[in-house]
């Protein structure tokens, strides 16, 4: 049982006791003293991983199919313009993505796909893509070449940015001379060509 001591509680003793009682109330502060010093904590060093997304998508499939159809009779200042449907890009890098738009053959279709510098070989076709800092009309003569990423508190790309694209094709069609039956400025057969979109993560 603890006791209160007052000072004329230690009059009543000996000099020897109270110089024992002093001695122990200071090594009671002592040990006191100590056991805050020795304090000990415990850290938990957290870890998880998200896995990189960053790419163009589309409901399609990785190759769209675009066809023209017949161009003989369209004349070479119209076109026939086509849908290629909604592209939807989705990066949760946060440097963003570097995009590139290139044609195989220049911005032409041409004969059999080859790659050709002969206009009786080669049909025009220009490019549209809407919305995701797209571009107009163009005609793609060499790589397009773009990098995007999101603003501060504009997480579009993160959460998935939809584009539509669209193609025109110029006609082929040429002049009537004397009594023959309307030409074509190219020769017949297929022409094609490959615009491919690709996405690198930066």
């Amino acid at each position: 049982m603890k006791r209160a001591c007052s000072w004329r509680d230690l009059d009543a003793v000996t000099g020897v006791e109270k110089m024992n009682l002093i001695h122990l109330t200071f090594i009671a502060g002592v040990l006191s003293t100590s056991s805050a010093a020795m304090a000990q904590s415990t850290a938990y060093a957290l870890d998880a991983q998200v896995g990189q997304i960053c790419g163009a998508y589309n409901a399609e499939g990785e190759t769209v199919a675009i066809d023209f159809g017949a161009l003989a009779d369209t004349p070479p200042d119209e076109f026939v313009r086509r849908a290629a449907g909604d592209i939807t890009y989705r990066c949760n890098v946060l440097a963003g993505f570097t995009r590139t738009i290139a044609s195989q053959n220049g911005g032409y279709l041409t004969l059999g796909g080859q790659p050709t510098t002969e206009e009786a070989r080669r049909i025009l076709f220009t490019m549209q893509h809407w919305g995701a800092d797209g571009f107009n009309y163009s005609q793609l003569t060499a790589p397009r070449l773009s990098t995007h990423r999101d603003g501060a508190g504009n997480p579009r790309y993160l959460n998935g940015e939809n584009a539509r694209v669209w193609f025109r094709a110029y006609g082929v069609q040429g002049p009537a001379v004397g009594g023959s039956a309307t030409g074509t400025r190219v020769f017949a057969g297929d022409y094609r060509d490959t615009v491919t979109l690709t996405i690198t993560a930066n």
